[in-house]
């Protein structure tokens, strides 16, 4: 209220208090008609006070009618009243346009709060999840997208989760990509979008992709067997045309192998068989391979954590970490140096291997993992690269729940960092080491 309101209304107090005093002692009984005038006035007060009161407990009434300071006061009320159903009605045509707006996505919205309980959905959520309105408000998301997959997906650190694929509650041929976007501190938004379509033509590359791989190996396998038969051949010329088509099949072979790999890995074989690995011993190995590899054209170093270990899968693993390792020898030049480290950090167990090699370009490096991406194809001729080796080594991560960074300077070598993450993390115990060594 003003503040010239409220000096208004004390100017009138003290005028009335002033005649009052004035009309008692005109009577003779000026503090029994001061009593009597504040007595009077103080009722006043209470029975709107009391109006007031039950008002409040039932807003839905009139507002009452006053004189004084109260008209003012209900007057105020009565304004307040009016904006707030103006609010109101504004907040709820908002509402509808963005449930109209959101019933209209082919996209399935969810809306959960901290608890994970279902609070909003729109009409593509009730298609593609057989959600019901208002059946399912109040239930646990997990409650009805009963997938184990989900389940730990869903309970992880939101922090960089990245979007997942499951097949549909309701259809086992229809497969849904979930991602998860945090719009309020208490509240998260679930988009399901049908990627069907692009699952099945993702199947029916990976499908092609093996069986052109298995056929072809077969003839190549054949072909190189009469190969390495003709490999003495005496006439010169022959002899070198011989041991380039040696060379270039032997290519192929390769190709077809990392094919092979990567189809396996990008299938459902995967998951499950995970066990405690020993990393020290795997990358003991790998270190015997790579000194084969390298034929000591460089100085390798392995300094690796002897009771840090990880949960897994072992061949997939030794996969990742030796096309990382045949990379780092294949482009560092001879006399160059090559580091592998095993060793835990705050974040997770970390996989580093650096070398002196020739580096990556700064533009390459976002686009090295993918399938088939050469950085420069001089190189990749000189070397006889696939193009695969990367797009292994991030599949074999990602079905881990690890991280790949990478740091290269031209000319000056390249840094590949694996971060698994902490729950993946195992100590060695005690029986575990004597099972190592009455394996050795």
């Amino acid at each position: 209220m003003p503040a010239r309101a409220w000096k208004f209304h004390a100017m009138r107090w003290l005028f009335s208090a002033a005649l009052i005093l004035f009309l008692g002692w005109l009577a003779g009984y000026p503090a029994l008609v001061l009593i009597v005038s504040l007595g009077a006035y103080s009722a006043w007060h209470i029975v709107n006070g009391w109006r007031l009161h039950v008002w409040m407990r039932e807003p839905e009434r009139e507002i009452p009618e006053s004189y004084g300071i109260w008209r003012d006061i209900f007057d105020n009320m009565r304004s307040l009243q009016k904006h707030n159903r103006e609010q109101e009605q504004k907040y709820i045509s908002v509402i509808r346009d963005f449930q109209s707006l959101t019933d209209a996505f082919p996209d399935a919205t969810v809306v959960i709060d901290e608890e994970g309980r279902i609070i909003w959905f729109n009409n593509a959520a009730e298609a593609l999840l057989g959600l019901k309105n208002p059946a399912d408000f109040g239930q646990a998301v997990t409650n009805l997208l009963r997938s184990s997959v989900f389940s730990k997906w869903f309970n992880a650190q939101p922090n960089g989760k990245k979007p997942l694929h499951i097949q549909s509650p309701r259809d086992e041929n229809t497969w849904l990509e979930v991602s998860v976007v945090s719009f309020r501190q208490d509240q998260t938004l679930i988009i399901l979008r049908d990627i069907t379509e692009f699952h099945n033509v993702e199947q029916i590359r990976r499908d092609f992709v093996a069986n052109i791989s298995h056929e072809l190996r077969t003839p190549l396998t054949v072909i190189l067997g009469y190969l390495e038969l003709l490999q003495n051949y005496p006439e010169p010329q022959v002899a070198q045309a011989i041991e380039r088509m040696l060379g270039q099949a032997s290519q192929i072979q390769h190709l077809l192998d990392d094919l092979l790999e990567l189809s396996r890995l990008q299938s459902d074989e995967i998951h499950g068989q995970e066990e405690n690995i020993n990393i020290h011993g795997l990358l003991m190995q790998l270190k015997e391979q790579g000194e084969e590899l390298s034929k000591g054209r460089h100085r390798l170093h392995f300094d690796v954590a002897d009771g840090l270990r990880l949960t897994g899968v072992a061949a997939d693993l030794d996969s990742a970490f030796s096309n990382l390792l045949a990379n780092a020898i294949k482009y560092t030049p001879d006399e160059g140096e090559i580091k592998v480290t095993w060793t835990d950090s705050p974040e997770g167990p970390r996989f580093i291997i650096s070398d002196t090699g020739v580096g990556i370009p700064k533009r390459d490096i976002p686009r090295v993992t993918e399938r088939f991406y050469r950085v420069g194809s001089d190189r990749a001729r000189q070397t006889g690269g696939s193009g695969l080796g990367l797009a292994i080594v991030k599949h074999v991560l990602n079905a881990h729940e690890a991280t790949l960074t990478i740091e290269s300077e031209l000319g000056e070598g390249s840094t590949f960092t694996c971060t698994f993450p902490p729950s993946r993390r195992r100590e060695k115990t005690a029986s575990s080491g004597k099972k190592d060594k009455n394996k050795n």
